[in-house]
């Protein structure tokens, strides 16, 4: 068993940096490729991967906000900083929805 281990460690060939450039541009042009052929599919993707995301961390962290403070000071300063981020991303038509 360890002699296979050996005969792998002798067939591993560290990648070289301009290896792995040349493969995350390869991979980025693919994914830029299929981003052109496929526009609606592609944000079709993106949006389902996001919520994914946003209901695995969600569900992650519901059973220790109990662990975190109830400070409304700091709440009002998250919001507040998450709210200006926002606002100059956000067009100005949907900056009418925020809360002032």
């Amino acid at each position: 068993m360890i002699h296979q281990y050996e005969d792998l460690e002798k067939h591993i060939v560290p990648a070289s940096h301009d290896q792995v450039k040349k493969s995350v541009t390869s991979k980025s042009s693919q994914v830029s490729h299929y981003v052109e052929e496929e526009p609606v599919k592609s944000v079709l993707i993106s949006l389902g991967v996001g919520i994914g995301a946003g209901l695995l961390l969600g569900s992650m962290f519901r059973g220790s906000s109990r662990y975190f403070t109830r400070d409304e000071a700091f709440m009002d300063r998250v919001g507040n900083s998450v709210r200006d981020s926002l606002s100059e991303i956000v067009p100005a038509s949907l900056r009418k929805h925020f809360r002032s």
